[in-house]
């Protein structure tokens, strides 16, 4: 199989690549910028001349969780119509597309694939309409993977988080309590390279969780043990938001936007409990991590 893998320089798309390399399928690695993982080098929010067709695409590129409705319009949206007008030029036939839980919003329990949709920030409502732009582009297998909080050891969590937690002083917005489906995030691109060996023709959607959904909370509290730190200090919301708005103002001014926007203190206090039974069921994925415990093990070696 000949796969192209957007967005093949990301945190996801790295992992991504290895496994379609180590199934022995032919890929195409595209990346805006050089990395040691691209094969093409390409702006992906330019129209895009007119490449071979593969047999299928694993699409990732795209922007910030915490990003603006403007910055996301201009990123994952502009995107999204590039490729499908590529995609239907070259007649490609099969997409697997990694969206986002975000898409459901506030979750009170557990959210399967019919849980109705209704983001809280705008990162979830772009992911939901990149959704609809590819499930009504005319594509004959559009494959949608709503994954939860993906973690590893070469993300942004785990590449924040310890450095804050060594200095002495964590902060975290509210009570940390809410609960998440995490991710590790060799099992969200095991997720992906699955949906596009197995997946049917037609259009599906999978969430694509870990077994045992966990608090905020938990998951500093492994962090800060496994590394020997003082725990997190978890601040009362309407602090942390006063906090993240000057922040993000202050990043505009100096055109250096920060990690902190008023969208990720929404984004870290909203629940988002997913039920994966359904990729288990007719894709037969599990999990190679089936909670925190096993996978922040393997993602915090060595940092």
């Amino acid at each position: 199989m000949h796969v192209l893998v957007t967005g093949a320089g990301g945190f996801i798309g790295r992992s991504v690549i290895r496994k379609v390399r180590a199934a022995g399928w032919q890929v195409t690695a595209v990346a805006r910028r050089p990395c040691v993982e691209a094969d093409r080098i390409a702006d992906l929010r330019q129209p895009l001349e007119d490449w071979p067709a593969p047999d299928a695409v694993i699409h990732l590129a795209g922007g910030y969780a915490g990003a603006s409705a403007r910055e996301l319009a201009g990123t994952d949206l502009a995107i999204a119509r590039n490729l499908i007008a590529w995609g239907q030029r070259a007649g490609v036939r099969r997409w697997v597309l990694a969206s986002a839980a975000e898409v459901y919003g506030n979750i009170a329990g557990e959210a399967d694939e019919n849980w109705p949709c209704r983001p809280v920030i705008p990162y979830g409502a772009a992911k939901l309409e990149m959704e609809r732009m590819f499930q009504t582009a005319g594509f004959r297998e559009v494959t949608i993977c709503r994954l939860g909080e993906v973690y590893g050891r070469e993300g942004r969590i785990l590449h924040e988080i310890p450095g804050r937690l060594r200095r002495g002083f964590c902060p975290w917005p509210g009570n940390g309590r809410v609960r998440i489906s995490f991710l590790h995030v060799d099992d969200a691109a095991g997720a992906l390279v699955r949906a596009c060996d197995g997946a049917a023709p037609g259009r599906e959607i999978y969430n694509v969780g870990d077994r045992q959904p966990a608090t905020w909370r938990e998951f500093l509290d492994r962090i800060a043990a496994a590394l020997g730190t003082r725990r997190a200090a978890f601040l009362p919301y309407s602090v942390a938001r006063c906090y993240a708005a000057i922040e993000w103002w202050r990043g505009r001014l100096l055109r250096r936007p920060g990690a902190v926007t008023p969208w990720v203190m929404q984004l870290l206090t909203t629940p988002k409990v997913l039920s994966s039974e359904r990729i288990a069921k007719r894709l037969g994925f599990a999990p190679r991590y089936a909670g925190l415990e096993s996978g922040l093990r393997e993602a915090l070696g060595g940092i």
